[in-house]
């Protein structure tokens, strides 16, 4: 059976579904003059505590276990990695499950349709999380028409051209400043700056030298890179942005973690505190790496 048509299929239909739904909402509630903020939590709680939270693949430990397995798909195939998982591991799982332990009626093209509402539905708040400042700009504007949650290759938000289009017509005056000193900030940068290619995450580029000096500390690449980024806030050595952002620097434009381990640090989908990833390891290779930093 073709169960990689199957998800993609139902993955497709949801998503739609719910980038819709998330249209729709954004609009009533700019018509209510509730601010950007209140809207973006009450969607994002809407879609997580309505669909994710109360799926059977959250509350049943079973298929949760099911479901780490379909995250872990790209450590396990080199192609077809939907295909193949749901074919071999995951439908070995599933047969192996008492049907009393199961919900009511149900079957294994249930669960792969309902492991593609979990992760349409996890994509769609990831990148409304990511992408806040363009659905904050098409909010304040009351600008809709170009709404979509997708991703546009490896563009940050920034880059993306109804980003610049919304940037121009809510910030017109800061576009006529910028015209003026691009050049000249440009100069700046690059003679005090030319080896700092990560300008928007490191402060500096002895930051930038020093981190890649610390990846060969790298080994339990969660842990590690949680105690990493959370000192580096700390000492205020990068500039300041959401785990998700920082990891997803890490991953497509660093390439310093594999595809398999972004996705296991998706099922997290946040770094761990200072205290919660501090070893005398990593304080001791951090305060060597970046001592003349600190």
């Amino acid at each position: 059976m073709n169960y990689g048509k199957i998800y993609d299929d139902y993955y497709s239909k949801y998503y739609d579904k719910a980038e819709f739904f998330a249209k729709r909402f954004f609009i009533k509630r700019q018509s209510q003059n509730k601010t950007y903020l209140t809207v973006l939590n009450e969607a994002t709680f809407f879609l997580n505590d309505n669909f994710i939270c109360v799926s059977n693949i959250h509350t049943n430990e079973d298929l949760r276990k099911l479901h780490r397995i379909f995250c872990n798909r790209y450590g396990i195939y080199a192609v077809n990695q939907i295909q193949e998982i749901f074919e071999n591991e995951i439908k070995i799982g599933f047969d192996k499950l008492k049907i009393s332990e199961l919900p009511k009626n149900y079957n294994y093209k249930l669960f792969i349709k309902e492991i593609a509402l979990f992760e349409a539905l996890k994509e769609i708040s990831r990148l409304l999380s990511n992408y806040s400042r363009l659905f904050e700009m098409m909010y304040k504007l009351n600008d809709f028409d170009d709404f979509e949650i997708r991703t546009q290759g490896n563009l940050s938000v920034e880059d993306f051209p109804v980003y610049k289009r919304l940037k121009l017509k809510l910030y017109p005056e800061e576009n006529e400043i910028n015209i003026g000193l691009h050049g000249v900030l440009n100069s700046i940068e690059n003679l005090e700056d030319k080896t700092n290619f990560y300008p928007l995450l490191f402060v500096n580029s002895k930051v930038y030298d020093c981190f890649m000096q610390y990846q060969k500390h790298i080994i339990d690449f969660y842990s590690d890179y949680s105690y990493l980024k959370k000192r580096l806030e700390k000492e205020k050595l990068i500039h300041n942005h959401k785990d998700n952002d920082f990891m997803k620097i890490i991953y497509e434009d660093m390439k310093l973690i594999s595809e398999k381990n972004y996705n296991e640090y998706y099922i997290n989908n946040k770094l761990k505190s200072l205290e919660k990833s501090y070893s005398v390891q990593r304080e001791n290779n951090f305060n060597i790496v970046f001592e003349e930093l600190l």
